[in-house]
């Protein structure tokens, strides 16, 4: 692995590690003072849903967590170790290779989560790694509705010297994202 790759990686994983550690810290805060019981269980799938794992995967996780420590008082160690076995359970088998450039064009990511999420600077540092390797990347501002979303993604795309498309505040982001594939498909762009 290149010296910049791991660099880029790093930075990455460190921006994803603050999250991570954000919603670890409450979950232990709620788990640790008294044995495990359906309550806390219940607070803890409602934190992992706040936390964008989905309902479905929250209540999986909580599930197994709570196979393992239920009626059980828990250091923040323990805690800790069982969420984490718990949520590489569920990721484990859903895990796969992020490479837009080894495939077909153009290659589009859609992401999507809730505000203040990481979302901008994510895909800020992926479209700087794929111009960096030579890749043609445009970023498209489907975020329609707030003007401060699609400053900062013009941003980004300067950084990452990436094409940049977006529309008036409150276009239709439907017929923007169309428009950016059906324009970049004929020049083998990456889109975001």
């Amino acid at each position: 692995m290149t010296e910049a790759k791991r660099g880029w990686l790093k930075r990455l994983t460190e921006g994803l590690s603050r999250s991570s550690r954000q919603v670890t810290e409450q979950v232990t805060k709620a788990l640790i003072a008294r044995p495990l019981d359906s309550a806390q269980l219940d607070a803890l799938e409602e934190m992992l849903i706040e936390a964008d794992l989905g309902p479905h995967a929250a209540a999986r996780i909580a599930e197994a967590f709570g196979a393992q420590r239920f009626g059980r008082s828990s250091t923040e160690d323990e805690v800790k170790e069982a969420l984490a076995d718990a949520v590489a359970a569920e990721l484990i088998p859903r895990q796969g290779v992020f490479d837009p450039l080894g495939g077909p064009r153009p290659f589009v990511v859609l992401f999507i989560g809730v505000n203040g999420s990481g979302k901008t600077t994510t895909l800020g540092k992926i479209a700087a790694d794929l111009t960096s390797r030579g890749a043609r990347v445009l970023i498209a501002a489907g975020d329609t509705f707030r003007a401060a979303a699609v400053e900062q993604l013009a941003i980004w795309a300067d950084r990452a010297r990436a094409d940049f498309m977006s529309r008036p505040t409150g276009a239709d982001a439907a017929g923007l994202a169309y428009d950016a594939v059906e324009g970049r498909e004929r020049n083998g762009m990456t889109c975001f």
